[in-house]
């Protein structure tokens, strides 16, 4: 099965509620499903979670919980699975990574889970979670209840990488927006600590600052913000995929790009800073922590290069340095020696 279905533009309408900075706390969420629910919703309604996956194996703790549709006591089912099934069987479900089905992560981890978790779900056959948590274990769950056993098309899974990357991006960078507010100084002098404003009339660059001036940031960022532009134009309507795979999570694994409009209603592109805080001991850049993250959690080059805005030759030749550092030769080597170590997978 695809999990490819019609009003595919809507896809980009997701992606653009992600990054919706002037949504409230408690309406990001459900407007975030609501813009996606013509490609979330395969008739059984549609649920999420902003969420802490703890250190070790053990239940998810609610910060919000939305059901767009389905039974109205989601929550309290969900709330049930996680009191009554062992917690070491849902820990795979959680996983930031490849998104997959419930029927296709139980058969790849030899487990009896799937019929006593369905039975708290017995209005639907199978389920699709899509998990993006960053390493300090914060994210969104969400939660897509299918109508029948489903094993999911390479076109699909890459598709809900995509979208997983961007509200993962989003509720990071909402986030931060939040810790700048509570700590009451801003990073810089631009709107939401921005390190370059640039006009979408030309994408002539308004203001820079900070480690957006130098001249391949720069034009990494201008480049971004026009295929961003590009993808949210007609290319939504008439080839939505194309579109999504234009429209990169990050810029160089620093910013993301996101509208502002100014005292006169005049819209700009702000480039704001927000990658992902991996910290590690052994010496690696911060970028091939970066790039190793995502490699732990099983994404392809391509998909790696996705999440970051980063050239996927680029990804290949940080992970070879990574690898090179820390003596092992082999990616199969490489996320076994680090695949414990939670400061890079958030496990």
């Amino acid at each position: 099965m695809s999990l490819v279905g019609a009003r595919d533009s809507a896809i980009i309408d997701f992606a653009e509620a992600a990054y919706d900075l002037d949504a409230a706390r408690e309406a990001w969420l459900p407007q975030l499903i609501e813009a996606g629910a013509p490609v979330l919703d395969h008739g059984l309604g549609v649920f999420a979670l902003t969420c802490v996956r703890p250190s070790e194996p053990g239940p998810l703790v609610f910060d919000q919980f939305h059901v767009a549709s389905g039974p109205a006591d989601l929550a309290q089912r969900f709330a049930d699975l996680q009191n009554q099934i062992d917690t070491r069987l849902l820990w795979p479900l959680s996983r930031p990574g490849i998104p997959k089905t419930l029927s296709e992560v139980t058969e790849d981890h030899g487990s009896s889970a799937f019929g006593p978790i369905m039975r708290h779900f017995g209005f639907a056959k199978d389920g699709l979670g899509i998990a993006a948590f960053d390493p300090d274990g914060r994210g969104v769950y969400l939660i897509i209840p299918l109508p029948k056993v489903t094993s999911l098309s390479n076109r699909a899974r890459e598709r809900w990488q995509m979208l997983a990357a961007h509200f993962g991006a989003g509720y990071r960078l909402r986030r931060a927006m939040q810790d700048r507010t509570d700590d009451s100084s801003a990073p810089t002098e631009l709107p939401f600590g921005a390190e370059i404003i640039i006009d979408p009339a030309g994408f002539r660059i308004a203001e820079v600052t900070g480690k957006a001036k130098p001249r391949h940031a720069l034009q990494a960022l201008r480049d971004a913000a026009e295929q961003v532009d590009h993808a949210r134009g007609q290319m939504r309507e008439h080839d939505p995929d194309k579109a999504l795979e234009l429209w990169k999570a990050l810029v160089r694994g620093r910013w993301s790009t996101v509208d502002w409009f100014d005292s006169a209603g005049r819209r700009f592109v702000l480039g704001i800073p927000n990658a992902p805080e991996v910290t590690d001991p052994r010496g690696l850049t911060e970028r091939e922590m970066q790039a190793v993250s995502y490699a732990v959690s099983g994404l392809t080059n391509k998909m790696i290069g996705y999440h970051l805005g980063i050239s996927k030759s680029r990804i290949s030749t940080l992970l070879t340095s990574a690898m090179r550092k820390l003596g092992v030769h082999t990616r199969a080597e490489l996320v076994k020696q680090l695949a414990d170590f939670r400061a890079i997978t958030g496990a």
